[in-house]
């Protein structure tokens, strides 16, 4: 997916702009310092990407795999992107509504995504956005 992987560059480069505040050490350490944490954070959303590719490939080959779709939102919620864990979680959820970590999980994406609540419309239709989107892997420019 050659999107998340630019996605996971220019969100290194600007935590890396950000990160540029004055510091007590002096702006050479500190600009030695901003680059060492942005590589880290570039290898870091990079390892990230090769996982997510690889878990939706997997779902690509066997799109009813809940355990899939549960650790691809769980890779999801440990970087702290809660609303693109809800599209897996949602999905998992039509396929496995008695599986009580999804249930866990959903609930906690939400409130850390910032809703008060997700309507079962809303899941719906993230559930289907994301059957398209593994469908539609490989398969865009």
């Amino acid at each position: 997916m050659r999107y998340w992987k630019g996605l996971m560059i220019a969100a290194a480069v600007d935590l890396a702009w950000i990160a540029g505040h004055p510091s007590p050490v002096g702006p050479r350490m500190e600009a030695a310092s901003v680059v060492v944490d942005a590589s880290r954070e570039l290898d870091h959303l990079s390892e990230v990407g090769r996982v997510t590719d690889s878990l939706m490939a997997n779902l690509q080959d066997n799109p009813d795999d809940v355990a899939t779709m549960e650790a691809l939102a769980r890779v999801y919620a440990d970087n702290g992107w809660w609303d693109a864990a809800i599209n897996p979680l949602a999905r998992a959820l039509q396929l496995d509504p008695a599986r009580r970590s999804l249930w866990v999980l959903l609930d906690r994406a939400v409130e850390k995504s910032g809703r008060d609540k997700i309507t079962d419309a809303e899941l719906v239709r993230r559930a289907a956005a994301f059957k398209e989107s593994v469908e539609m892997l490989g398969h865009s420019c």
